[in-house]
């Protein structure tokens, strides 16, 4: 090595050292070992630069001057260095003071020896120009020697000692300490012991540039958190030494044989044995070093897992369990056992409360479900980050107030890892990983699989909520259908039902999904089949089906089409109501009414059946005395039997109105079903002081109706009005039918139709009805009455509408009221046939 580039690669190390040991000052001063570390490089820097000055040195008297100044810097090396293995990588001092103390005796005997002859022998000093200074030493350089033996043979086993004891970052950084230590005294012995004994003295020179070596390992283990694994190291070394020395032996190898082959025709073709070798050199190389590279991981550093292998295995989990909980457990136990990870925990964000944490899974059963609260600043600071936090690189970092309270919520946790699980902008919670059994560090190697992990699993759980979600609605929605009463269906485009509940197959038989229109019932298939072909609703359609036991049950059907989201149409669905209950209900209420009614007919019927009695009673107590007048015996008999026919007639038209019969729908002339309830309420009339009229422009008007429900009807109208004009002491009461039209739909699906009908009006001239009672008249339990049901008119309103027919209420208040009834009458109409 020449003067000039022996002192270029001394400057830079001095520099380096001094570089160096202020960096790690200024990153934290208050640290022990920080301050042992700079005063380590301020002596090594110094006794480098002190070098550099020796061999710049041509005269004996500076040569000898830096020589000795040199000396003393250098004798303070040992101790400084064992100081600052005593005192790395914490505060505590763990060394030998005995052993310090003793290095400082040598220290102190080796500066007091080098003002003597026993250190450098004046005579043997020879200077020649462009070399270093040749000197002969004498015994004080033992001492020398002796330190720095001391220093090594207690450093090496403290070191050791120390890394046993030590967990997590403090491990991985006496490692390095340790392989920085090990290079510089590997390297050192060879250039300046072993070689210069062998006769090779220019690599003298070296020796104080690998100081760098071992300053810029020892700042690196301090400074930063993610240490290269020392395995790591070990093995690109390894393989890199391994793939030169191939390289070397092969290009060499090549380049011979070449030689050799070709000796006798081709030299003046020098070029071919280099490209030939270069050739080989490149086809071999990464294949060297690939085999190399696992014959050493497999052998010798024996990595701890298989990374591919866990991704690979977290990635087949997450796409196949979709159920949250063995989602978690899956990846938890596999993290815990493929990692060696103590603890494995996953937090999510409540749903309900996005400020708190729930335990979703923990390796200790008992802390699943568990709800945290009082970690708002930890999930502020993961929100921002995007790569996983290690607890160390917090408590061994850049101190902060913010990096002091992360790292004191992470050691309540026990999370010596704590992972962001961020599904696209979404913050879902943390994967929290314990300590390693091994007690090692988290390393950037295992920050980066988990990196990579995170994004999956976070993506798998959002899933699993929403399969959560999805299944808790179906679940949710097969409740709501099975506690139906009513049956529900619903089939596809295609007519294949897709749902059905308890109800439906109660009402229907046996229905499946996978069973098509053609297995329903006439109506129930009609009605699906019409809604997917109009694509239009149906309301209220009632009917009649067959139950599986043969009961034939009254229905009301609606019908609705199904779309998707963007409004194509995926289906149809049919709602079927049993109306057995209402229909008896219905019966009940009329039933109600119509006594009601029957109630107060009797009152007035009673004056009209005592005056035919009366008139019984007379002649039957004179009939022994008169008996022998013949002209008594035949006025006896007309009277009586016209009596007697009277009393039958009032009593027949009033049980033929009280007797409940089944619905029948026949033909019927509405005037004579007006006329005979007017004969009823005739009587109830004239006590009322109500003139009752009658008007029919046509003397028939057939309609298809149940004569008792239309007889309801009218009486129900009629003493309605005589009660209201009772109150104003009498008035006028006309009923009356004309001919009209009504607009009808021939069918649920069909057209409205304009056909023919017959009007009845029913005009008083009693007070009205207020204004504001005029909507809400036909309501159940609408009453003015003191003693009124307020069923009625809305008993009405259903039977009207059961006949297809409408009614209308017009009143003015204070001049009386018009209920006008519409029917449709037969000739335009078929049958309605009970409602269908």
């Amino acid at each position: 090595m020449s003067a000039l580039q022996s002192t270029v690669l001394h400057i830079i190390s001095g520099a380096a050292c001094l570089g160096l040991g202020a960096l790690v000052l200024g990153r934290n001063p208050f640290k022990r070992a920080h301050r042992a570390f700079a005063l380590l490089a301020l002596n090594l820097g110094l006794w480098t630069f002190g070098v550099v000055l020796i061999v710049h040195s041509h005269e004996k008297d500076r040569a000898f001057f830096w020589l000795r100044a040199t000396f003393v810097i250098s004798a303070f090396i040992p101790v400084t260095y064992q100081y600052f293995v005593s005192v790395f990588p914490g505060h505590r001092f763990e060394g030998s003071r005995l052993v310090v103390g003793a290095l400082l005796v040598l220290a102190f005997g080796c500066i007091a020896g080098a003002f003597t002859q026993y250190y450098v022998d004046p005579a043997s000093l020879h200077l020649s120009p462009g070399n270093p200074p040749e000197v002969t030493y004498g015994p004080v350089f033992l001492l020398m020697a002796a330190s720095v033996a001391l220093t090594m043979l207690y450093g090496y086993p403290l070191l050791v000692r120390k890394m046993r004891r030590s967990t997590g970052i403090e491990r991985r950084q006496l490692q390095h300490v340790l392989l920085g230590t090990a290079a510089f005294t590997t390297l050192a012995t060879i250039t300046n012991v072993i070689l210069p004994a062998a006769g090779l003295k220019t690599t003298e020179a070296y020796g104080p540039v690998f100081v760098v070596l071992m300053v810029g390992t020892f700042a690196y283990a301090m400074v930063r958190y993610h240490l290269l694994d020392i395995r790591f190291i070990v093995s690109r070394t390894t393989v890199y030494a391994v793939s030169t020395a191939a390289v070397a032996l092969i290009f060499v190898g090549t380049i011979s044989a070449v030689h050799w082959t070709f000796s006798g025709g081709l030299r003046e073709f020098t070029i071919l044995p280099t490209l030939l070798a270069a050739l080989i050199v490149a086809v071999v190389l990464e294949p060297i070093k690939e085999y190399a590279q696992l014959l050493l991981e497999r052998t010798v550093l024996k990595r701890r897992y298989d990374v591919q292998a866990l991704l690979g295995r977290v990635s087949r989990s997450t796409s196949h369990i979709v159920k949250l909980d063995e989602l978690l457990e899956q990846v938890g136990h596999d993290i815990a056992e493929t990692v060696g990870v103590r603890t494995v925990r996953v937090l999510l964000l409540s749903e309900d409360e996005p400020a708190q944490l729930v335990v979703e899974y923990s390796s200790d059963p008992a802390e699943t479900g568990t709800v945290l609260r009082s970690y708002t600043q930890l999930l502020h600071y993961m929100r921002q980050r995007n790569s996983p936090v290690a607890l160390e690189e917090m408590i061994h970092g850049k101190p902060t107030p913010e990096h002091a309270r992360v790292a004191h919520l992470l050691a309540e946790l026990d999370a010596y890892l704590c992972v962001p699980l961020k599904s696209m902008a979404d913050f879902l919670g943390l994967l929290i990983l314990g300590q390693k059994r091994s007690q090692d560090i988290y390393s950037g190697d295992d920050m980066t699989v988990f990196a990579t992990l995170a994004g999956p699993l976070a993506a798998a759980i959002v899933n699993s909520r929403l399969y959560h979600r999805l299944d808790e609605a179906n679940l949710h929605r097969a409740r709501i259908l099975a506690s139906m009463r009513g049956g529900v269906l619903a089939v596809d485009t295609a007519g294949r039902v897709q749902t059905v509940n308890q109800a439906a197959g109660e009402l229907l038989g046996e229905v499946a999904p996978g069973n098509t229109l053609h297995d329903l019932p006439e109506q129930v298939a009609y009605v699906l089949e019409r809604t997917l072909t109009t694509r239009r609703d149906l309301d209220d359609y009632e009917t009649q089906l067959q139950r599986p036991d043969g009961v034939s049950t009254p229905v009301a059907m609606s019908a609705a089409c199904l779309t998707s989201a963007e409004g194509s149409p995926k289906g149809a669905m049919v709602m079927i109501y049993d109306l057995s209950t209402v229909k008896r209900l219905e019966e009940n209420v009329q039933r109600a009414d119509r006594l009601s009614s029957i109630g107060t007919l009797a009152a007035g019927m009673a004056h009209e059946i005592k005056n035919p009695l009366v008139s019984v009673k007379t002649f039957t107590q004179l009939l022994p005395t008169r008996y022998i007048d013949p002209e008594f015996r035949a006025t006896f008999i007309e009277v009586v039997l016209s009596a007697v026919d009277r009393i039958d007639s009032i009593v027949s038209r009033l049980l033929d109105f009280a007797r409940p019969r089944p619905a029948d729908f026949t033909l019927r002339n509405i005037c004579k079903i007006i006329q005979d309830v007017v004969m009823l309420a005739e009587n109830q009339a004239i006590k009322a002081g109500v003139t009752l009229e009658t008007e029919f422009t046509e003397p028939e008007f057939m309609v298809n109706c149940d004569e008792q429900q239309l007889h309801q009807v009218f009486l129900n109208l009629i003493l309605n009005a005589i009660e209201s004009m009772g109150q104003t002491h009498g008035g006028r009461l006309r009923v009356s039918a004309i001919p009209g039209r009504l607009q009808v739909q021939q069918g649920w699906h069909g057209r409205m139709r304009d056909v023919e009908s017959v009007v009845v009006t029913v005009q008083d001239t009693g007070p009205g009805i207020p204004e504001d009672q005029i909507q809400v008249i036909f309501n159940p339990f609408f009453t003015t009455k003191e003693s009124g049901s307020g069923l009625g008119l809305s008993v009405v309103h259903g039977i009207v509408a059961e006949h297809q027919g409408t009614i209308n209420v017009d009143s003015v208040y204070g001049q009386g009221a018009t209920f006008t009834v519409t029917f449709p009458v037969v000739r335009e109409m078929a049958p309605l046939g009970g409602g269908n």
